[in-house]
């Protein structure tokens, strides 16, 4: 009996982990990066990664209010006042997105990098 519980273990783990290291290359990833903008105002920028490159990124430029403006553009972007700023003041890790999750990002879906 103890057997059979092992191989139905390890059936089942190789095939949720195979899949996993075959397509860990394909996984999406979306990290932000921040920068100040005046007068009491911020950047944020989202920036969407795969097989290490920037496919697309999303800018959100928000007032005191939290007003935001946003702007999608497909590769790598940053604002030429922003790039001025140099380094950003916060960042977070990169973030895998799972596949059902990817069409809710309109960044991938305006330039065909997901279905919706």
């Amino acid at each position: 009996m103890r057997v059979a519980w092992w191989s139905v273990f390890s059936a089942l783990l190789s095939a949720l982990l195979l899949p996993m290291a075959a397509s860990a290359a394909d996984v999406t990833t979306v990290r932000t990066e921040s920068f100040p903008r005046p007068p009491y105002s911020g950047a944020t920028y989202y920036v969407y990664e795969r097989s290490g490159r920037t496919i697309c990124t999303k800018l959100a430029v928000c007032n005191k209010f939290n007003k935001c403006e946003t702007t999608y553009v497909p590769g790598a972007f940053r604002a030429p006042e922003d790039t001025a700023t140099g380094e950003p003041y916060g960042t977070t890790p990169a973030v895998p997105i799972a596949s059902a999750s990817l069409a809710k990002h309109v960044c991938l879906t305006r330039f065909g990098l997901a279905r919706r």
